[in-house]
């Protein structure tokens, strides 16, 4: 689902915004400008930071760090009514979590067409087939796309 087809909610900007300065603070780490955060009710709960490839954990995706983050502060086994906001698609990995986690709403900026959960040959993260599993979020992509681009030159 792209933009156009969703009414847009002015916080979503406001949000992938803060996932640019996260993802900011990624690339100067010498990792991968990604940046991630989860909201609920309104408010930010988990942030992460891309930790690869300077990093040591194997799991260390921003969507993932983020959403760890929102489990640990909220005291939550899942993200049940949470928005993930992430300046690029999610990854087939992250894709896996964030549908296991429940999430209602996944807005990105950049597609990752080999590997994403949503424009990819296997779109984990919004297969159909997958509902009996856990239903699929709504997705939002292309949100400050040419933002989300620029920082990853």
């Amino acid at each position: 689902m792209n933009l156009r087809d969703v009414h847009a909610n002015p916080d979503h900007e406001r949000f992938l915004r803060r996932c640019l300065e996260l993802a900011a603070t990624a690339r100067d780490g010498g990792n991968t400008p990604v940046g991630s955060v989860v909201v609920l009710d309104g408010r930010v709960v988990g942030e992460g930071a891309e930790t690869l490839p300077a990093g040591s954990s194997l799991t260390g995706h921003a969507e993932l760090i983020a959403c760890q983050d929102a489990l640990d502060r909220t005291g939550r086994r899942d993200l049940a009514g949470a928005t993930l906001y992430s300046t690029a698609e999610p990854c087939f990995m992250c894709s896996y979590a964030i549908r296991q986690l429940r999430t209602a709403l996944v807005v990105y900026g950049v597609e990752t067409p080999l590997i994403g959960g949503v424009t990819s040959r296997h779109p984990i993260l919004t297969d159909p087939e997958l509902d009996a599993w856990r239903p699929a979020p709504r997705v939002i992509g292309g949100l400050l796309e040419g933002e989300c681009q620029r920082l990853r030159r």
